[in-house]
């Protein structure tokens, strides 16, 4: 079979979570041909994170930041500059409500703009989208539309969410090559190539969500951008994942926290199955020693979304209580994650931790960082299925993790779960592992034996198998 295996800003560019998802995907389920599609911000040289195994036939990264692609010829970029703003209308109007006729215009709006943009042409490109964005808002906002109130949009603010609205669109653009099945890996931007393949060529999707996109949009954007432009980016991420689910062949969730999620968003129950993460066994055998020095361990990329922030105010707890403990911060700084990383360092000196705390960088190998602690944190605001924990399990190393996502779904009684946001609860369930060695063994033992009951890659990839044949004979 061949597929179009489509993620957003991971594989094969980026290690960790959604990278080593794909990364078990191509080299596991023998027998099919996968076409890689990365968007990514920008083009240009990148260094890949993981080799890329023989099933795969080509990675074709697809930037959406860089320079437009034009329609050639004066009247035909009148004609399409016409006709695209008339999609953006309906993209515009449909976005910004929450009912089946605003659904259906948004579908309709991304569908014209699939066809205009077949010939590679960026979709909204040359639209005076700022004014359509006002011109939708103002007859969205009034009282007489019977909904909610819309924050002031301003001209200002209106230019900006058009240039964000724009760049998103662009994967409308890009073309698969022929293949019987689309895989996105989010339900965001990748959703938009599926949704283009089906609608010019018929090919049926399987969408696969990790942490909840929107549900990580919420989170990410929080006060950085003005109200009115949030408003625009959370309403179009919303209508997506909508049309997404909806659009969607069959959906899988990694754990029944995205499913219910997907559900309320509109999916139709027949169509949502859970499948978890896992991994090799093999490569995580059980740990049979413990370091000297009392230490906490995490394993991960520097991101906002890990809250590292209040793993370090935690470490502040536990220094108090146990003045040799350290905390050892495993993981790669990607581009987008350098302000938050110095902001990281900034709270560690500012707390006194400096020779408490350890950031080592990236690890070649996951196991050995969980090896150098004796428990392994996770403080995360958002997750779907980590693999830090899935991996620390099958080491038989005991966790402490926030009550997010899918984790309490993976941890069962297996670990400590702490509410997010709290590093006096999450330092005091790391103090309470530390200094119990009988806790830690029983505990490590009971994940090893869940790890291996429920989490492993074979029982996944058995699953992709089953699912990739029910999508490919599904009615599109």
């Amino acid at each position: 079979m061949r597929v179009a295996l489509i993620n957003e800003g991971t594989y094969p560019y980026a290690p960790g979570g959604v990278g080593t998802w794909c990364h078990q995907i191509l080299n596991g389920l023998d027998g099919h041909a996968f076409h890689v599609v990365a968007l990514t911000g920008h083009g240009g040289p990148r260094e890949a994170a993981y080799p890329v195994p023989a099933s795969v036939t080509a990675v074709d990264t697809y930037p959406v930041w860089d320079r437009p692609v034009t329609a050639r010829g004066r009247i035909t970029r009148h004609r399409r500059r016409r006709a695209a703003s008339a999609a953006a209308v309906l993209l515009c109007r449909g976005l910004l409500g929450d009912d089946p006729h605003s659904a259906g215009m948004f579908a309709d709006g991304l569908r014209r703009l699939t066809e205009l943009s077949g010939d590679g042409t960026h979709p909204l490109f040359g639209v005076e989208l700022a004014e359509v964005l006002l011109d939708a808002w103002q007859a969205s906002a009034g009282p007489a539309a019977g909904r909610p109130p819309l924050p002031r949009l301003s001209l200002r603010d209106a230019r900006a969410a058009a240039v964000l609205l724009e760049h998103a669109v662009r994967p409308l653009a890009y073309r698969t090559p022929p293949v019987d099945v689309c895989h996105p890996a989010a339900a965001g931007l990748p959703v938009l190539v599926a949704l283009a393949a089906k609608w010019r060529a018929g090919v049926p999707f399987l969408l696969t969500e990790h942490g909840v996109y929107l549900r990580e949009r919420y989170l990410e954007y929080g006060s950085a951008r003005p109200v009115a432009v949030k408003t625009v980016l959370l309403r179009f991420y919303r209508a997506l994942a909508r049309l997404g689910y909806a659009e969607a062949a069959l959906v899988a969730a990694v754990s029944r926290f995205n499913q219910r999620w997907e559900l309320r968003h509109g999916a139709h129950p027949a169509k949502v199955v859970v499948v978890p993460n896992g991994v090799e066994p093999l490569r995580y055998p059980p740990l049979a020693t413990e370091p000297t020095v009392p230490t906490v361990t995490w394993v991960g990329r520097i991101d906002p979304l890990k809250d590292l922030h209040t793993l370090i105010r935690a470490m502040r707890t536990v220094r108090d209580a146990e003045p040799l403990a350290r905390l050892r911060l495993a993981g790669p700084v990607p581009e987008t994650g350098r302000e938050y990383a110095a902001s990281c360092l900034d709270l560690i000196e500012r707390l006194g931790l400096r020779a408490a705390v350890d950031l080592s960088g990236p690890v070649t190998s996951s196991r050995q960082a969980y090896a150098d602690g004796h428990v392994v944190a996770l403080s995360s605001i958002s997750e779907g299925m980590p693999y830090t924990i899935i991996e620390a399990m099958m080491c038989g190393r005991p966790t402490v993790s926030t009550d997010v996502g899918g984790v309490p779904e993976v941890v069962g009684g297996a670990g400590l779960i702490v509410p997010p946001g709290d590093p006096v609860a999450l330092g005091q369930a790391c103090l309470e592992l530390l200094g119990d060695a009988d806790r830690r063994r029983a505990l490590g033992a009971l994940g090893r034996s869940r790890a291996l009951a429920h989490f492993t890659v074979d029982r996944m990839l058995a699953a992709y198998r089953a699912l990739y044949t029910d999508v490919r004979g599904a009615t599109v």
